[in-house]
């Protein structure tokens, strides 16, 4: 499960760096991706067994949060 926790946020990455900046619905296909994230792992993580995981999780839904507030 961490492994590919992992794996998922570092293609998040590399998708958001490799999205065109003209693109109109930049902010929405970044939401969509965090949402994806938060909807996947948002319970899977204790931060007494997985701490760093448990905050990368807390940080994206806050990103997240932030984002749609826009």
């Amino acid at each position: 499960m961490h492994k590919d926790f992992w794996n998922y946020l570092y293609q998040t990455f590399e998708l958001i760096d490799n999205m065109d900046n003209e693109n109109q619905n930049l902010l929405s296909q970044v939401s969509a991706r965090l949402e994806t994230i938060e909807l996947l792992y948002a319970r899977h993580f204790d931060p007494v067994d997985s701490y760093e995981e448990y905050v990368a999780v807390k940080l994206i839904n806050a990103i997240s949060h932030a984002i749609k507030r826009q």
